[in-house]
């Protein structure tokens, strides 16, 4: 049963899905390189205004040739806005039985980008709007970012709606069973099924340990995130570790490379690894997990190496999902004016 909604969120409210986007053709990895390291909430250099642009130019260009062979293994482009979008269409469904909502999906780096996004809620005069992440657990390097960029944008655009945002529903009792449906079954497409037998790593995105000193809660809320999946399994052998590092800088730890590295010479025939922190397959589960480590497990022994797909549209994912958006409106409390 739907719950009853203040009188005045009878009027249509606005579901705002925020990710981080990806190129849709090897000519956009570049540009899409540039808008991510222009984001002055993730790199903070000194006079920003003055050095953030020409930071991210140079950086864009030495990642480029790497970044567009990843692109280029998995047909060209990054899937994220196809799998967001169908994302978007099942809630879209979903929410059709319980309220009065439109759905619309908004990208940190590349398009459907914020700007535009808020020029169509402003022009369709939405008085309300509930901001959904597509990151279970926050960080200000995420959900943090895409919100600071929506709220610029209001602002910029003179639109000031009554916008709720769910910072994060990592705790989720749907959301959790959703994976736990997928790692069993996973299991049973190896040969030997049984837990005593299968190695089960959670790779989470790693984020530079300065974020979570100075605070970020991301850490914290993985290791949440893993504890409830653990205490659900009741799995023999599992392991949280953290993927996708770049640059100098120390990060979370330890490594998704270096635990295949340590399972393959301990001897570990079959490797199942759950992309922990996302519900949609792009780059890093389907290039970096998928092909680069699946390479790497072979040359460390591992006969077996199998990645879970990402939730994408689960119906379990899509009912999570309308539980956050239903937890948002039923509180006029929780909406603020931007």
């Amino acid at each position: 049963m739907a719950p009853h909604l203040p009188a005045r969120m009878k009027d249509k409210t606005a579901v705002v899905l925020f990710n981080l986007g990806g190129p849709d053709t090897l000519e956009a990895v570049q540009p899409f390189l540039f808008n991510l390291f222009s984001d002055p909430d993730i790199f903070k250099l000194p006079l920003g205004l003055i050095t953030q642009k020409p930071f991210a130019y140079i950086i864009a260009r030495r990642r480029k040739g790497e970044a567009s062979r990843g692109y280029a293994a998995i047909g060209g482009k990054s899937p994220l806005l196809e799998n967001t979008q169908r994302q978007a269409d099942a809630l879209t469904q979903a929410l059709a039985t319980v309220g009065n909502y439109d759905v619309h999906t908004c990208m940190r780096y590349w398009h459907p980008l914020t700007d535009k996004v808020v020029k169509d809620l402003k022009h369709a005069e939405y008085k309300n709007v509930i901001l959904l992440p597509l990151y279970p657990q926050y960080s200000l390097t995420t959900t943090g970012s895409s919100y600071n960029e929506f709220v610029r944008q209001c602002q910029r655009q003179d639109y000031h709606p009554q916008v709720v945002l769910i910072e994060h529903w990592y705790d989720n009792e749907t959301y959790l069973d959703a994976i736990i449906d997928d790692i069993h079954e996973a299991q049973h497409a190896l040969p030997d099924s049984d837990p005593a037998q299968i190695e089960l790593l959670f790779s989470a995105h790693g984020l530079p340990q300065k974020f979570i000193d100075a605070g970020d809660p991301y850490e914290r809320q993985i290791r949440a995130t893993y504890n409830a999946l653990c205490a659900r399994l009741n799995w023999p052998r599992t392991s949280l570790c953290y993927q996708s590092r770049v640059g100098p800088l120390r990060w979370l730890s330890p490594y998704t490379e270096d635990m295949i590295r340590q399972l393959g010479q301990a001897g570990a025939q079959q490797v199942l690894v759950y992309p922990i922190a996302f519900v949609s397959d792009h780059t890093e589960t389907l290039y970096e997990l998928g092909i680069q480590y699946a390479a790497l497990a072979k040359a460390n022994g591992i006969k077996h190496y199998r990645v879970i797909p990402a939730l994408n549209d689960h119906p379990k994912l899509i009912q999570a999902l309308v539980e956050q958006v239903q937890w948002a409106t039923i509180d006029e409390a929780k909406f603020h004016s931007i």
